[in-house]
């Protein structure tokens, strides 16, 4: 039977263990938790509960790829005549391993790249032969603010932190975005609903149920949907575009969905139990229970939304 998550749950996930099993270095543990094999933030204030290791870093530029193909580019302002004739600067906030940016880099050599995120674990070396000279990386916990004077960007783009800011933390960031954009500097968002469309029974049940979770962290489903008033209500965006794109689940989306309905499940696999405990099943039943939720899938033409939003800074 389904429950809503009490703060006694909360404590069951990974992102909370307190059994060590290793010997860990004290400096490591400051900044991260380790539980099932798996690295995970340990920040506080922070609601991400995704794990944040080797693995996770293949799953992350997969998921850049598989954006790219479903939107056939990695962004829509219109900044492409003006990224080509170079010197301007471009932030990717919350670049986890760096996908999209180094993407960017390599496409356009004479502007500046800078990626910032909490997990410094995750930029690519500078030492790697793939990582551009016009690319540097930051840590920073950007739920405390940019470091950055006002008015410093050319272009800011932010893609898929629905589970890194509260609803609350999600203003907050918006308008510091605004801040360091330069007046007729562009800010791009590019976000999913956390919902299955045309989904079948235990595909609801699942969806309630992870609902719940993200409720009980503080985190908003359907965030895409409020980007736009919140930059409206800065006063100082214009502009304003909303794109949105389906995408079919599963094999009745051919290669695409398969291999983006294996991308979502890996982003949570590492919360087997946890799942197990709201959902309300037995752990030895959820590789069954996740099957059958893919068979859904298929039978009932089951899709996601992507969306982008973006605008212009006022001048």
């Amino acid at each position: 039977m389904e429950r809503n998550l009490s703060k006694s749950d909360i404590k069951f996930h990974p992102l909370n263990a307190t059994n060590w099993k290793e010997d860990i270095d004290e400096s490591i543990l400051e900044n991260y938790r380790f539980a099932g094999g798996r690295r995970f933030h340990n920040v506080e204030g922070v609601p991400y509960f995704l794990a944040n290791d080797e693995e996770e870093i293949s799953r992350l530029q997969m998921h850049h790829y598989l954006y790219r193909y479903i939107w056939q580019s990695i962004y829509s302002s219109p900044m492409h005549d003006k990224l080509a004739l170079g010197n301007l600067k471009v932030l990717d906030s919350g670049c986890g391993p760096g996908a999209w940016i180094l993407d960017m880099a390599n496409s356009y050599k004479e502007s500046i790249f800078v990626g910032v995120d909490l997990s410094p674990t995750m930029f690519p070396s500078a030492q790697n032969k793939n990582t551009p000279d016009n690319v540097a990386f930051l840590e920073r916990n950007i739920i405390e603010g940019f470091p950055f004077p006002n008015d410093t960007f050319d272009f800011v783009h932010q893609g898929f932190m629905n589970f890194a800011f509260t609803k609350n933390q999600w203003q907050d960031v918006i308008f510091d975005i605004v801040r360091i954009t330069k007046p007729g500097g562009w800010i791009e968002f590019t976000e999913t609903d956390i919902e299955t469309y045309f989904a079948g029974p235990l595909t609801k049940k699942f969806m309630k149920s992870f609902h719940g979770l993200l409720n009980a962290r503080g985190l908003d489903p359907f965030i895409a949907s409020r980007i736009e008033s919140y930059l409206q209500s800065t006063n100082q965006v214009i502009d304003i575009h909303v794109e949105h794109k389906s995408t079919p689940l599963g094999s009745h989306g051919k290669k695409l969905g398969e291999l983006l309905c294996c991308n979502e499940w890996t982003s949570i696999s590492h919360a087997k139990a946890y799942i197990c405990k709201f959902v309300g099943i037995p752990i030895e039943e959820y590789d069954d229970f996740v099957e059958k939720i893919k068979k859904e899938y298929d039978e009932n033409k089951s899709y996601c939304k992507s969306y982008r939003i973006y605008g212009r800074k006022k001048y």
